[in-house]
């Protein structure tokens, strides 16, 4: 407990500049609707009925309901004005939502002047939400958290870099475009975070590197060979572009994720030991090093698994409550992304391998003045 008050101690008054932090940017999103080109107006009452029930051959019933709404319009040239409208919603959500009263939202209209509700305004309560988490890192991870900030912004601009160049460049190859972009990423993520003099980061970039190129040509060679059987490009969503090179381009993306994760953990654990234990031979590391990559090959899977299942239920369910079957929903919703993990896990598989023949080439000279066989 008296550590928890010397702590607090020494950094309220970083708590205290991030709750003004905070306050100051829900403030100034909940006042900036003349920034906005696209009509915004508060709802200020709401009346809500119930229209009725539909239902369809499948058994499936939702509750239908009918808003009126007045709202108040917070900018364009007829600020102040009172416009009044009305929306039709079911239970279900999807096509319109519920409406509450104080909710920002986009209005639209057609050229008869009748208005109706576009989207609701979310910037409102992300924003602040995103600079409270952000600062909570910074706060309690201190220089690390700082860092990882910076790399996060450093990705997330280079992402963007890319897309635009991408845009920019006729008929370009996402797949080659996005492969400087895994480079840059790794190089800058690991050495920003690990320090770019170090030879533990070289190792994981080695690692990283090598397992999601060998990974990538497992895949391309094997879809090659089976002439794309059973890979449903046509299924991907809003495609304008080669389905087979976006593809590879997402898959690259997120074996690079999950090799990095690997491999930080399994390196890092090798030269905590190699500091810890000096005269530890190598045989020992590589042991290790296996024992390590099959504790986290699990979990790991089992991790990217069910980040796909949460993606992709919504729509799962959506097929199968409207009487599809279990081979249609699979084909149209969750081959792509059940492939995508699969080739994922034959990446976290090949780090463990490729990760201790990097961490030999580069321990080769200190582990044989110690006396390790290598």
């Amino acid at each position: 407990m008296q550590m928890i008050l010397n702590y607090f101690k020494k950094t309220w008054r970083s708590w205290l500049a991030l709750i003004a932090l905070v306050a100051v940017t829900a403030c100034f999103f909940a006042t900036n609707a003349q920034l906005y080109h696209d009509p915004i107006a508060k709802i200020t009452s709401v009346q809500t009925d119930t229209t009725g029930q539909q239902s369809d051959p499948y058994g499936n019933r939702v509750e239908t309901y009918k808003q009126t709404i007045e709202t108040k319009l917070l900018n364009t040239n007829d600020r102040g004005k009172t416009i009044r409208l009305t929306n039709d919603y079911d239970e279900s959500g999807a096509l319109n939502v519920k409406l509450k009263q104080g909710q920002q939202v986009f209005l639209t209209h057609d050229s008869n002047m009748n208005w109706s509700v576009k989207n609701v305004r979310h910037d409102l309560l992300w924003v602040p939400f995103m600079v409270l988490v952000l600062g909570v890192m910074t706060i309690l991870m201190g220089r690390h958290g700082r860092i990882m900030l910076l790399t996060l912004g450093l990705n997330v601009a280079l992402f963007i870099c890319f897309i635009f160049l991408n845009i920019a460049i006729p008929h370009s190859n996402l797949f080659v475009v996005f492969i400087p972009f895994a480079i840059l990423t790794t190089l800058f993520t690991l050495g920003l975070l690990m320090g770019f003099k170090s030879r533990q980061t070289w190792t994981i970039v080695m690692t990283v590197l090598l397992t999601s190129a060998v990974t990538l040509l497992i895949s391309k060679i094997v879809f090659m060979l089976l002439h794309n059987q059973g890979v449903y490009y046509e299924h991907m969503e809003f495609v304008t572009d080669n389905p087979s090179t976006l593809f590879m381009a997402m898959t690259l993306v997120g074996v690079l994720g999950a090799v990095m994760d690997e491999a930080t953990d399994m390196t890092a654990t090798l030269f905590s030991m190699q500091r810890e234990r000096p005269n530890i031979s190598s045989k020992e590391l590589i042991k290790a090093g296996r024992n390590i990559g099959g504790e986290i090959f699990g979990a790991l899977n089992n991790v990217l698994f069910l980040i796909f299942i949460a993606e992709q239920l919504p729509m799962a369910v959506l097929y199968l409550r409207n009487g599809n079957s279990w081979s249609f929903t699979y084909m149209t919703n969750l081959s792509i992304g059940m492939l995508q993990t699969l080739i994922s896990a034959i990446g976290i598989v090949l780090t463990v391998p490729i990760g201790l023949m990097c961490f030999k080439l580069m321990t080769f000279r200190s582990l044989q003045n110690k006396g390790g066989q290598l």
